[in-house]
C-alpha cells in the first residue's frame, strides 16, 4: 500500500515554507475517487481556524501538517481527519498513508486522529503534543480529560488498614486449654502459563473479589472471660502495625470509635475458605487457632469488673460438671461441622456460579467473534464483489475502447483508400490532360512553325522577285549582343550575303557593324526553343552562329517586320 503523491514538489515546498515560519499549516486530500493519490489542497498562515475552513467535505479523509501558533519553540503535529462514515479498510489505508506522510515530513513530534471537527481544538493539540509518545485517537464521546479504563485499573487501590481488635475463635473462647488439630495443607494455586485471555480475566476478577473480601472482613471479637466472678478484657496490642499506622492519616481529627461485634453461634465466621484459581476444587481450611495467651506478653490494658447477666449464671456449679462440658463441646463440634458443611456447599454454589459466568462469558466472546468474523466475511465478500464489478466494468470499457479504436482504424483505412483512389484518378486525369496539352502544344508549335516557314519563304520569294530591293532590304531592329546587357536599336541593310548595321537611316555612309551571313548561321530560333527570357518580348527571336560566338537576341517593331527580317537572314545565310 504505497503512498502516491501527485505533486510532491509542491508539498515539500509548502513544508519548507512552514519550517521557515512563512506558513503554519498545509492540508492534503485524495485527488481521485479511489483514495490512492494524495495531493496538496491548501496551505496558509492564519492557523487552526483557517485550516478547518479548508475541509470542504466532512465525509472525506484529510491529512494536515500543523505548527503551533506560538513565538518560542513551536511544535509540529500531523492531524488525521477520518470521519465515522469511513469504512475500516479505507481507515486503515488512510492511517498507513498518514505514517508515510509523517516519514516525509520528519519535524513532527506526534500524530493525532480525530473523527469530528469539534474535536480539533488548540487544547487537544496541546495535550497531544504534551504526550508525544502516546497514541492520540479522539472518538466521539471521549476526550483527553477522561482517563481510559486501562489507566484507571492499572493503579491498585490501597488496602485499608483495619483498626478493629482481633477476634478470637470459638475453640479458644470455650476451650482455651484444648490444642486444636493442625490445619490441612493448603492446595497450591497453580496458574497455567498457557492460559487464555478469559482465564486471565477470571483470575483477575477472583483476585479482586478475594482482596475485597479481605478488606471487608472484620477482626475477631475480644476474648470472653473465664468462669470466675470477674472477667477481664485485654485490649489488643498494635505494636506490630506501627509502620502501617504511622503512615495512615485519618481525615478527621477525632479517633473513630471501633464498635464491638457480639459473639455469634455461626462457626463459619472463624473458618477460612480458599479456592485455587486454576480449578473448581473447594478446600476448607480450619481456622488457625492462636496459642493460649501468655501472661504479660504485651503491654495491654486490663479492665476488671464483676460478672453480670448470663456470665454470672454460667458461674453456677451446674456448668462445672465434666459431662455438661463434654456435651457442650460435642454440640459445639457438631454445630461447627454443620456450619463447615454449609460453608462447603456455599463455596460449591459460588464456584458453580463463577463457572457458569465463565462459560457465559466464553459463549458471548465466541458469539462476538463469530459475529465479527461474519461481518468481516461480508465485508470481504462485498469488497470482492465490488472489485469484480469494477474489473468487469473496466473490461467492458476496455472492450468498448478497443472496438472504437478498431472502428476508427477501419474508417481511417477506408478514408485513406478513398483518398488514394481519388488521388490516383486525379493523377491519371492530370496526366491525360497534360498529354492532351502537350499534343495540342506540339500541334500548335508545328502549325506555328509551318506558318513561320511559309511567311519566311514568302518574304524570301518577294526579295528574289521584287524590283524594289531597297525597301525590302532595309529596316529597323533592336538587338542585344552576346556579351552585352544593353539593347541597342539599329538600322539594318542587306547587301548580298552581308548585313550592315547603322546608327540611323541618315548615317548610311559609316556602318557600325558588318556581319557576313553566308555559311555563318546555325539557325533562327524562337523563344520556346530554349530562350525563355524572350517570352515576354513581342516579335522577338534569336540568331545562333556556327562559331564560338554566342547567340544574338533581336525583336522587330511588328510581326511583319519580324518575318521580313527573318526572311532576309534566311536568304542571306543560305539556310
Amino acid at each position: 500500500m504505497g503512498l502516491n503523491l501527485s505533486d510532491s514538489d509542491n508539498v515539500m515546498a509548502a513544508y519548507e515554507s512552514i519550517l521557515q515560519n512563512e506558513f503554519n499549516w498545509l492540508l492534503l486530500h485524495y485527488a481521485n475517487a479511489n483514495d490512492d493519490e494524495l495531493s496538496l489542497l491548501a496551505y496558509g498562515l492564519d492557523g487552526l481556524e483557517e485550516l478547518k475552513t479548508k475541509i470542504y467535505d466532512k465525509e472525506r479523509v484529510f491529512i494536515a501538517f500543523y505548527r503551533e501558533e506560538v513565538d518560542v519553540n513551536p511544535r509540529d503535529i500531523i492531524i488525521n481527519y477520518i470521519p465515522l462514515s469511513i469504512s475500516g479498510v479505507k481507515r486503515a489505508r488512510a492511517l498507513v498513508h498518514s505514517r508515510r506522510v509523517g516519514a516525509m515530513l520528519k519535524s513532527h513530534q506526534t500524530t493525532m486522529t480525530v473523527e469530528d471537527l469539534s474535536q480539533l481544538t488548540n487544547v487537544t493539540i496541546d495535550q497531544a503534543l504534551s504526550e508525544p509518545d502516546s497514541s492520540h485517537i479522539l472518538t466521539m464521546g471521549r476526550s483527553f480529560s477522561q482517563p481510559s479504563d486501562k489507566a484507571t485499573s492499572s493503579k491498585p487501590l490501597p488496602k485499608p488498614i483495619s483498626l478493629e481488635p482481633v477476634r478470637r475463635s470459638f475453640s479458644e473462647t470455650y476451650a482455651p486449654h484444648t490444642i486444636p488439630p493442625p490445619p490441612p495443607p493448603q492446595a497450591a494455586a497453580s496458574s497455567p502459563k498457557g492460559g487464555s485471555m478469559f482465564t486471565s480475566l477470571l483470575r483477575r476478577k477472583r483476585r479482586t473479589e478475594d482482596s475485597s473480601t479481605d478488606r471487608d472482613e472484620s477482626p475477631p471479637p475480644p476474648t470472653p472471660p473465664k468462669d470466675k466472678g470477674k472477667f477481664s478484657v485485654q485490649q489488643p496490642y498494635y505494636g506490630q502495625m506501627s509502620t502501617q499506622v504511622s503512615s495512615y492519616s485519618p481525615k478527621t481529627s477525632a479517633p473513630k470509635q471501633i464498635p464491638q461485634r457480639p459473639l455469634s453461634n455461626n462457626l463459619a465466621e472463624f473458618a477460612v475458605i480458599s479456592s485455587s484459581f486454576s480449578s473448581d476444587e473447594v478446600i476448607v481450611e480450619s481456622p488457625h487457632t492462636p496459642a493460649p495467651p501468655k501472661k504479660d506478653t504485651s503491654p495491654g490494658i486490663n479492665h476488671s469488673m464483676p460478672l453480670r447477666g448470663k456470665w454470672a449464671s454460667e458461674t453456677s456449679p451446674l456448668f462445672k460438671s465434666p459431662e455438661e462440658r463434654a456435651r457442650r463441646r460435642l454440640e459445639a463440634q457438631r454445630q461447627r461441622e454443620r456450619e463447615e458443611a454449609e460453608a462447603v456447599r456455599e463455596e460449591e454454589r459460588r464456584q458453580a456460579e463463577l463457572k457458569r459466568q465463565r462459560e457465559q462469558f466464553l459463549r458471548e466472546e465466541i458469539e462476538e467473534e463469530t459475529r465479527r468474523r461474519a461481518s468481516v466475511e461480508r465485508e470481504l465478500k462485498w469488497i470482492t464483489a465490488e472489485r469484480r464489478r469494477k474489473e468487469q466494468l473496466e473490461r467492458e470499457e476496455e472492450e468498448r475502447k478497443r472496438r472504437e479504436i478498431e472502428e476508427r482504424k477501419r474508417l481511417d483505412k477506408e478514408r485513406r483508400l478513398e483518398e488514394h483512389r481519388k488521388l490516383e484518378e486525379w493523377r491519371k486525369e492530370q496526366a491525360r490532360l497534360a498529354d492532351e496539352a502537350a499534343r495540342r502544344t506540339e500541334e500548335e508549335r508545328r502549325v506555328s512553325e509551318l506558318e513561320r516557314r511559309k511567311k519566311i519563304q514568302l518574304v524570301e520569294a518577294q526579295v528574289k522577285g521584287s524590283t524594289k530591293a531597297d525597301e525590302l532590304l532595309t529596316g529597323w531592329v533592336t538587338m542585344q549582343l552576346e556579351d552585352s546587357v544593353v539593347w541597342k536599336r539599329r538600322f539594318y541593310k542587306f547587301s548580298g550575303n552581308t548585313m550592315y548595321l547603322y546608327r540611323s537611316s541618315k548615317d548610311l555612309n559609316q556602318a557600325l557593324d558588318e556581319l557576313p551571313l553566308k555559311g555563318q548561321l546555325r539557325g533562327l530560333k524562337e523563344w520556346n526553343e530554349g530562350y525563355d527570357d524572350l517570352e515576354a518580348i513581342a516579335f522577338s527571336f534569336a540568331i545562333e552562329f556556327k562559331d564560338q560566338r554566342g547567340a544574338w537576341s533581336m525583336f522587330a517593331d511588328s510581326e511583319e517586320e519580324k518575318f521580313k527580317l527573318l526572311g532576309l537572314l534566311h536568304h542571306a545565310a543560305g539556310l
